[in-house]
Order: structure tokens, then sequence, then C-alpha cells
């Protein structure tokens, strides 16, 4: 798996890591701050904008307070025109390993689980990357999701966990159930902004999906949370799970992190015993 990590390039203290695999070429941005806390690296994935450049700044800040490494890779529209969900033809879930893999090569002193943020298309990934690989993600924060597999047995996939009418679908439904247990036993927090309630042309709109999860980003992140309490409860998992209503904002994750703190909030030491938080 060749991978080849730039030169530090001061004084901002961001790497280029590049990693090609099996699963295509994936390259990042990695944040190092002067004077490292030892927390998990966080793991930041962006939208369907692709917007990584700008993560990689907005959460810039936050990595150098809280030292804490930040990585961010981007997802090239030609190479990936759909990352957000894991398929027999897309496989965003192999690059990321492949990444981390490349990552602790590079740095192993900062090896093992990472906090993982994805906003919106990002939160698509980021959620079922932790369903398929529980073991590499230490705490999940997902930031204005279009929608969720929720972790529901009965409901067909892939809105839950259950099988569908669609052959192609028995591998993805079983691969995103087999770890639920181990899946609900993390800090969860999902982010949504009070004013997230457009349905944009970027939004997934179908009859079912509005039914089983809500009609707008906000009420899909609400029906969310309650779906993982209730799997958690199933699954005798003590909930560690919180909403975040981020005040006034919309579909927007730089005025998420300049006006509600969002990266501060992401950055934030893990938590336990979470509870519901607007």
């Amino acid at each position: 798996m060749p991978c080849s990590p730039a030169s530090i390039l001061p004084p901002r203290q961001i790497s280029r890591l590049v990693c090609t695999s099996p699963a295509g070429r994936l390259s990042a941005r990695v944040v190092l701050p002067s004077r490292p806390s030892g927390a998990a690296p966080l793991l930041v994935l962006h939208g369907i904008s692709r917007n990584a450049r700008e993560l990689t700044e907005l959460f810039r800040p936050e990595a150098e307070r809280t030292g804490r490494t930040v990585i961010v890779p981007h997802f090239g529209d030609r190479a990936r025109p759909v990352f957000q969900r894991p398929s027999r033809k897309a496989r965003p879930d192999q690059a990321l390993l492949a990444l981390l893999a490349a990552f602790e090569a590079a740095f192993p002193d900062q090896a093992g689980p990472v906090s993982l943020f994805g906003h919106s298309g990002g939160a698509q990934l980021a959620h079922r990357f932790a369903m398929l690989f529980p073991q590499r993600v230490a705490d999940l924060h997902i930031a204005a999701a279009g929608w969720y597999c929720l972790p529901n047995r009965q409901m067909a996939y892939p809105y839950g966990l259950a099988d569908s009418a669609a052959p192609r679908d028995l591998f993805w439904a079983r691969r995103h159930g087999v770890g639920l247990r181990r899946f609900l036993d993390r800090p969860i927090h999902v982010y949504v902004g009070s004013r997230d309630t457009t349905r944009d042309e970027a939004l997934r709109q179908t009859p079912e999906l509005d039914r089983l999860q809500g009609e707008t980003r906000l009420a899909r992140a609400r029906t969310y949370v309650q779906a993982l309490r209730g799997a958690a409860a199933a699954e005798g998992c003590s909930p560690r799970i919180a909403l975040h209503e981020l005040p006034g904002c919309a579909h927007d994750v730089a005025w998420a992190v300049r006006h509600a703190g969002l990266a501060r909030m992401v950055t934030a030491p893990a938590q336990t015993g979470l509870s519901s938080a607007a």
C-alpha cells in the first residue's frame, strides 16, 4: 500500500498524505498541532461540495487549541462521483481503511481508533463506516446527513438493516448489522441546524424515505437519534447518544463552525453518559 507523507509545512503544520490501494487513490491533509495532547486523531469527511480544503482551515484552530491531529481526506469527483455509501461499485470505506493504515505507518505514535466526523454526505459515509468497522472508531460525530441507515432490523436496507427485495442489498444489510451492538457502544453525537428544513435538490426525497425518516434533515436527525436510543436499549448498551440542534443554523458547515461552535464541540474531550442536548 504505497503512501507518501509530505514534509510538514511550517508554520501551518499541515502535512499531505497520499495513499494508493485496491480501492483507489486517496489524498488527505493532516493538521499536526504544535503541542500534541495524545488524544485520538480526528478524521473529518466532507460532503458533496468536496470542500476538504475549507474544512482543513475550519478545524485547524481547534487542532492547535486541543492538541489533536486532524485528518481531512478528499474524494475527487472524477475518481469517486459517489462516495456517501459503500457499494459493489464504490468502496470509499476501503479507501478510508487504507488511508488510516498509511497514517499509522507515517505516525505510529498515533495508531488506534479515531474520532470520526462527517458533514452532510460525509456524515452519511461516517455513520456507515462506523457500522461496518466499529473497531476503528472511538467516537462518532455526524452533522446534517441527508438520510441514515437506521439501526432497525425490521426495516429494509438501505433505510434499515433487514433484507430488501434487491439481492444486491443482502450483503450490505448483513454487513451493517453484524457489529450493531459494538457500533452502539460508543459516544455518538448528532448535529443539525435548527433551520435545516429546506427540501433542496441535494436532499434525497422519496415517499418511502419521507415516511420512515421525515421530510427534512432536522426531522431525520431526530428520527435517527430516537432509533439509536431504542436500538441501544434493545442491545443492552448504556446509551451515549446526544442530539445537538444548532440555533439559527441551516445547511452550512462554515456557518456552523464560525457561529455555532461546531468544530469546538466536535473536538471536545469524549463524554460518557450522554443525554439529549439541543
